[in-house]
């Protein structure tokens, strides 16, 4: 993990400190809280993210693939944030804006640079390729106008991608939308870097012609 490219913030002091924080916490209960198992013979937890399932040691907390070749830092770091914030608090099933999570207005701009204007550029004009690369990660419709898919990247991080395609005279539209309890598993900061990555998975299910 260290020859990895380094991000909007120190990936290396940032890991460490998650690493630290999840090795003082009770195992089982962060299991329970992040609705994850917890392996006791090999002190791993699993925790399956979008189409995948990593293998997080416990306490160092190395984020491995199932071939035990490492995750990269960036999303290491998310998923290890996952761990450590998860409070087991029930969803609500009420879907916000990014605005709406606390501090949302601070990172409002990195979200709709990093997240919201890649999703839209991707998509805009082919509704038909989102909803197919949707439904290679699981993404249901919710009960929203325009084109809608909730992919659930962990298994209480759902996130909403909603598309309205444009034509010659309506400009296309997307918005992200995240569950009303999702400070309960997931700062905010991180809820900004998170949809880019789906992002990133779908347009490699469906690439442009």
């Amino acid at each position: 993990m260290k020859n990895q490219k380094r991000g909007y913030f120190n990936l290396d002091v940032a890991y460490k400190r998650a690493a630290e924080r999840l090795s003082t916490l009770e195992p089982t209960l962060v299991a329970e809280r992040a609705g994850i198992q917890f392996n006791r013979a090999n002190a791993t937890f699993s925790l399956p993210f979008l189409n995948r399932e990593y293998q997080i040691s416990f306490p160092r907390g190395e984020v491995l693939h199932p071939d035990g070749s490492a995750v990269s830092l960036y999303r290491a770091i998310i998923v290890l944030h996952y761990l450590i914030t998860a409070d087991g608090t029930p969803l609500q099933g009420h879907w916000v804006s990014y605005r709406h999570l606390p501090g949302g207005d601070i990172y409002i701009e990195p979200f709709r640079r990093r997240a919201l204007t890649p999703f839209l550029n991707a998509f805009a004009h082919q509704p038909d390729r989102f909803q197919e690369a949707a439904a290679a990660l699981g993404g249901r419709r919710a009960a929203l106008g325009g084109e809608n898919a909730v992919i659930s990247v962990m298994p209480r991080v759902p996130l909403c991608f909603v598309l309205w395609p444009g034509d010659d005279e309506i400009p296309a539209a997307a918005n992200i939308l995240f569950d009303a309890q999702a400070p309960s598993y997931l700062p905010t900061e991180d809820y900004g870097h998170l949809p880019a990555i789906v992002c990133a998975e779908m347009k490699k299910i469906v690439p442009s012609d």
